[in-house]
């Protein structure tokens, strides 16, 4: 997985941090990640309580931000965004789009 799909959902006014994480980055502690650090412990936490939770998905809210987190046992996708910004109707489509494998290509293109 590149960073560069995660840096363009940084770019996003509103968009404070991203996680794009495989199950080998996990095994390797090695996640990819732009933004803010210090979300990442808040973010990589989120990523535990949707593994408690047994949930696809969790929002933690945090202050003025919300941490997204949503994935299956392969691979997670978080996102720390403004609350209550214009950006908040794009971020769940964000998180979909990072979870898509990249040569998941609709036929014809």
């Amino acid at each position: 997985m590149g960073t560069n799909r995660i840096e363009r959902v940084l770019r996003h006014d509103g968009i404070v941090a991203v996680l794009d994480m495989t199950a080998e980055q996990a095994q390797n502690g090695d996640p990819a990640w732009v933004g803010e650090e210090r979300w990442q412990p808040i973010v990589m936490e989120a990523v535990k309580l949707r593994h408690v939770a047994n949930e696809a998905a969790v929002r933690v809210l945090v202050g003025d931000h919300a941490v997204l987190v949503s994935g299956d046992e392969k691979h997670v996708v978080g996102v720390v965004f403004i609350k209550g910004h214009p950006v908040v109707k794009s971020v769940v489509r964000m998180v979909r789009q990072l979870l898509r494998q990249p040569n998941a290509l609709p036929n014809g293109l």
